[in-house]
This record gives structure tokens, C-alpha cells and sequence, in this order.
């Protein structure tokens, strides 16, 4: 069964991660089906907008530590690297991309998020990253982190961690527009509806244009940041860290 449920109707396509046991935490086999489903609504002509979202209570809780608790540095860094390449297809897309910010958005929850052309988000989003706490480095989408809020809430954001709400992330410049949880879905579906009812051929070579525009450069950074992952990831902080999270939910 597929970790992702892809829907197209009205000329969007509404990607769904489907883990809620772990709070749609991304794994292998999550990351192979997610990039099923680009290649599908690549194909897909009549698509002008993608929805990314979660079910039940996550967007997503980021990597999954379970998985990652048995490799080494180097095959952690290999597999983290490929998130990177994986949700990059997204900036890719001909279509407008726009990721559903409701109930948890962590770690690599939050940073899946900022490889799409919008973020939406619920107020009573728990949004937050916690990688350096861990003991590690954000292995990807840091430079994209940067191009949205700028290079001081991404320092604050990354070095001191902490959750924040919709609101919090709107004002750090995370997310394009902020509803309240009652409100979400419908306003949400709207927002949407209204993108999608514009000529394609603008939409797409407008969004084709601003990245042509960019300054940074997105796969160097991919590179140098799944680098520092992996040379803090097996440092005794990190390890200790996993180690910790496991004998946790062993015990849940």
C-alpha cells in the first residue's frame, strides 16, 4: 500500500503523506512514493497546482530516527542526501506547489515544506526544528530556509530551535498566509481553488522565470549541509541522542 495518496480534481493534484502511526514521518519507502507521485503529476497536463499535506494530527515530524538509529554516518548522510534530491523535484514541478501546514510540522516536516512555492498554515500549527539539540546539523533545505526568512531568523530558528504557531511562522516569513484551525480547511481549499483557476501557461512560466532569478546556489548548499550532518552525526551528542529517542518509544 502506498504511503502517499495522490487525488486530482479541478486541475490540482492533493498529495497526502499517510504515516499517522508516525506522525508522517518520512522514511524510505514514504520518500519512493512521494516521488512516484511527482512523476505522475508531472505527466499530468491538466494539473496547474500541487497540494503536499498530512493526514490526522502532521504535516510531518520530519526524518525517521527509527530508521536512521541502525546506519552509519556515512549511510545516514547518503539516505538524508536523497530527501534533498527527492523534494528539490518539487521546485522543478512546471506547477505551483503548496505545502498544508496543519498540526505538526517538525524537522524535516518543516524543511519539505520550504521546497515548495507556498506554505499555508493552521494557527494551532506546532512548528519547530530541533536538529541541533539532537546534535546534529539540518542535512537539507537549509539554504532554502535562508531565501525565505533571511539569514537571521534561519540562524534562530536552527541554533535555538523551539516550536512556535502559524502566526509565529508567518512573522519569521515561513508561511504565506495563516487561518485559524476552524477556518483551515475551507479558506485553505479557496486559496487554492483560486491559484488554479488562472492560465497555466502564466502560472508556469512565471514560476519558471523567478527561479531562473535565484542567486544561491541550491545544489552546492545541499552538498555542504549533508556534509556537516555527517560529520556531527556521529559524534557521541548525536548518537547519545538517538540512542535515547529509541529507548523512548521502546518504552511507549
Amino acid at each position: 500500500m502506498s504511503l502517499i495518496d495522490l487525488e486530482i480534481s479541478n486541475r490540482v493534484a492533493t498529495l497526502t503523506l499517510c504515516r499517522p502511526e508516525a506522525l508522517n514521518a518520512i522514511n524510505q519507502s514514504l520518500l519512493h512514493d512521494f516521488e512516484d507521485a511527482l512523476h505522475q503529476v508531472q505527466k499530468t497536463s491538466e494539473v496547474a497546482v500541487l497540494v503536499t499535506k498530512g493526514n490526522e494530527r502532521a504535516f510531518s515530524a520530519g526524518s525517521d530516527l527509527k530508521e536512521l538509529a541502525g546506519c552509519s554516518p556515512q549511510e545516514a548522510a547518503a539516505f538524508e542526501y536523497t530527501h534533498g534530491q527527492v523534494f528539490t523535484q518539487l521546485e522543478q514541478l512546471p506547477q505551483i506547489t503548496v505545502a498544508a501546514w496543519r498540526g505538526y510540522v517538525l524537522g524535516g516536516g518543516l524543511f519539505l515544506g520550504v521546497y515548495h512555492d507556498f506554505r499555508l498554515a493552521a494557527k494551532g500549527a506546532t512548528i519547530g526544528l530541533s536538529e541541533v539539540a539532537h546534535g546534529w546539523t539540518p542535512p537539507w533545505g537549509v539554504s532554502r530556509l535562508v531565501e525565505l526568512g533571511g539569514m537571521q531568523n534561519a540562524r534562530k530558528l536552527m541554533l535555538c530551535g523551539g516550536q512556535f504557531d502559524g502566526a509565529a511562522a508567518q512573522q519569521l516569513g515561513l508561511v504565506d498566509e495563516v487561518w485559524s484551525d476552524e477556518e483551515f480547511d475551507t479558506q485553505f481549499h479557496n486559496w487554492v481553488e483560486e491559484l488554479a483557476s488562472r492560465p497555466k501557461a502564466a502560472l508556469t512560466e512565471t514560476k519558471g522565470l523567478l527561479r531562473e532569478m535565484r542567486s544561491l546556489d541550491h545544489e552546492h548548499w545541499e552538498r555542504r549541509a549533508v556534509e556537516a550532518f555527517e560529520r556531527c552525526y556521529q559524534t557521541e551528542e548525536a548518537q547519545g541522542a538517538v540512542n535515547q529517542f529509541m529507548q523512548r518509544n521502546r518504552r511507549n
